[in-house]
């Protein structure tokens, strides 16, 4: 106001002639500024306040994931649903280093719980794996992916404390997808990122219940509640196996000298045999056992040699 009433006296004493008309409209466009000016924007905090709070919750669910393709020192590996997979292989298991991490599906490796990652199964799937060398199994679930060609899955401690190879750190084992199981993970999973998931409906109405003389045998002398932790039984299953030798299968040898060369560099006691296949000679080495496969398979994959693979027969 005392801007108008300034603007309005210099108007008065001014030299020159101004009409009323033109000091009216002067007062009222003065006027529109200065409410212009003095209109306070809206406030939007609760607005960045609710999508960080999105974001936040956003970031630490657990989503449903296939993934791209991807590589491992040059083997490729190619995640798919495949509710028909069953593979025979090496399984390794992670400890204390995973633990409480975050997996590529957002999920947490714990090494407590019955736990797995595979190269490319769908994130979360379960399994049923069978040590092949004592008939155990368990059923446990995929949670994130690992970057090991020598292994076909790596398991949770507590799984390798279980199926009782904890202390030699790899066995032979059999991998197999429950299909049910899997698909239906695979809904709740997605799900639960649905925007609409956390909206409820109103409950019935229902009539009042009391309950009394419950689990008083808990109460102790002081009148507390001791803190019990009740954990889900485990289901170790057992089942006859057949004994099976590990071979190593090194293909893509142009010719059986290559094959001699590649023997006498890497300089290994075990048996070997060679195989002329068309147009190309394949090495097999075996038997042989699960730690010396492992690092004969890393070795052929380092100098080249990608579709080198272990078998069990």
């Amino acid at each position: 106001m005392k801007l108008i009433i300034s603007l309005l006296f210099f108007l008065l004493i001014s030299c020159e002639q101004i009409s009323k008309e033109e000091v009216i409209n002067t007062i009222e466009d003065t006027k529109e500024t200065i409410v212009k000016k003095t209109i306070k924007s809206p406030d939007t905090s609760n607005k960045v306040k609710i999508k960080v709070e999105e974001d936040k919750d956003n970031k630490n669910k657990i989503f449903y994931l296939i993934g791209e393709p991807y590589y491992i020192e040059g083997v490729k590996y190619v995640p798919e649903e495949n509710y028909f997979y069953q593979e025979i292989g090496l399984a390794t298991f992670y400890d204390k280093e995973l633990h409480n991490k975050r997996t590529a599906n957002n999920d947490l490796n714990k090494v407590t719980e019955l736990l797995g990652r595979h190269k490319t199964l769908p994130l979360p799937s379960i399994v049923k794996i069978t040590n092949l060398e004592n008939g155990l199994s368990l059923t446990i679930k995929i949670i994130d992916r690992h970057d090991d060609n020598t292994s076909i899955i790596q398991v949770s401690r507590k799984v390798a404390q279980l199926l009782r190879f904890y202390k030699n750190k790899i066995t032979k084992t059999k991998v197999e997808i429950l299909s049910d199981p899997s698909r239906q993970w695979k809904n709740v999973t997605m799900s639960i990122n649905d925007k609409d998931f956390n909206n409820t409906v109103e409950s019935a109405p229902t009539e009042i219940v009391s309950i009394s003389n419950i689990d008083e045998d808990l109460n102790t002398s002081e009148g507390q509640t001791e803190d019990i932790k009740i954990e889900q039984p485990i289901e170790l299953g057992f089942e006859e196996v057949d004994q099976l030798d590990l071979y190593l299968h090194v293909n893509n040898f142009k010719n059986y000298q290559d094959i001699k060369n590649i023997v006498n560099e890497i300089n290994f006691s075990d048996k070997y045999t060679s195989e002329n296949i068309g147009n190309f000679y394949k090495l097999i080495i075996g038997p042989i056992d699960n730690k010396t496969a492992d690092k004969l398979l890393s070795t052929f994959i380092s100098k080249g040699y990608k579709e080198s693979k272990l078998i069990l027969n």
